[in-house]
């Protein structure tokens, strides 16, 4: 997964995936969903820093107008706003400018909300899980070559490296846990802010699922094709439980009330947890 999404541990080895692919991948396939406001406002709102250490700014507009401004936070610990085209600077001035009232002369406005473009996301979900299985066979002897000549995999390689083999590719997208909720850290076992995740399972129809996580919102892609019907009935089967959480063997519990309420993820995320799942109900036999 991308480093500017927070991952630094989930890195796949040197060598199973080329620098030239690598470089395109992250121009043309992560750039244009890490950038747009959908993603780039959470980024920034939780300081994930990119490659280079470095937070994204959060992505406004002047109310009324079609000027965009940015909000970062400073090393000193202040807000500064600035516009995102330096055309705009004056205009911008204006605004901040305090008004007769004392306040701002117009409005900034934040959104914050996850619509990412329905086609880039589904090539960055398709990037992610052909990536998310290369992470595991990659760990075998021979199990990259494997993956490179199976024929199974050209669809969705084709779909995430050129986007031109099938009109779309949907993908199932729906809340699974309110954006504040804590987990505990694998390692130390604080309480942290649950960021990002995925994990690969099967279903009744033998389909390879990826799932991808981003503060709450679960994102779900079949590796084999252009078809989310699977998971849908996946959903049914198991009474619209997440293949990322409780498959997994964790709860979501509910703490205090109104203002004070708070939200976490009880147990540990353990693949084998889901593996369990999967051969219980038939979908993978050993």
């Amino acid at each position: 997964m991308p480093e500017s999404i927070g991952s630094k541990k989930r890195v796949l080895r040197r060598g199973v995936v080329c620098d030239k692919c690598n470089n395109y991948f992250a121009r043309k396939v992560e750039k244009p969903i890490l950038t747009h406001p959908a993603m780039r406002n959470l980024r920034a709102w939780y300081q994930v820093q990119n490659k280079r250490g470095r937070c994204p700014s959060v992505l406004g507009h002047i109310a009324g107008t079609d000027i965009e401004i940015n909000l970062s936070l400073r090393s000193d610990g202040q807000l500064r706003v600035e516009p995102e085209r330096e055309r705009d600077r004056k205009q911008l001035e204006k605004v901040i400018g305090p008004g007769p009232d004392g306040n701002l002369a117009s409005p900034l406005l934040f959104k914050f909300e996850m619509d990412p473009p329905k086609r880039e996301m589904s090539r960055f979900l398709c990037k992610i899980a052909l990536e998310t299985v290369a992470e595991t066979f990659s760990s075998e002897q021979g199990g990259t070559e494997e993956l490179v000549d199976a024929q199974f995999f050209d669809n969705v390689r084709v779909y995430a490296r050129y986007g031109t083999n099938y009109p779309e590719w949907p993908y199932s997208q729906r809340r699974i846990f309110p954006e504040r909720t804590l987990m505990r850290h694998p390692e130390t076992n604080e309480w942290v802010q649950a960021g990002f995740g995925c994990c690969w399972f099967m279903n009744r129809r033998k389909e390879t699922l990826c799932g991808f996580c981003f503060y709450g919102i679960e994102f779900v892609i079949n590796v084999g094709g252009p078809s989310i019907r699977g998971y849908e009935e996946w959903l049914l089967d198991h009474d619209n439980i997440s293949p990322m959480v409780q498959r997994m063997g964790v709860r979501l519990l509910t703490e205090g009330e109104g203002s004070s309420r708070s939200y976490y993820l009880h147990g540990a995320f353990k693949p084998e947890n889901g593996l369990d799942f999967d051969r219980a109900h038939g979908y993978i036999t050993d």
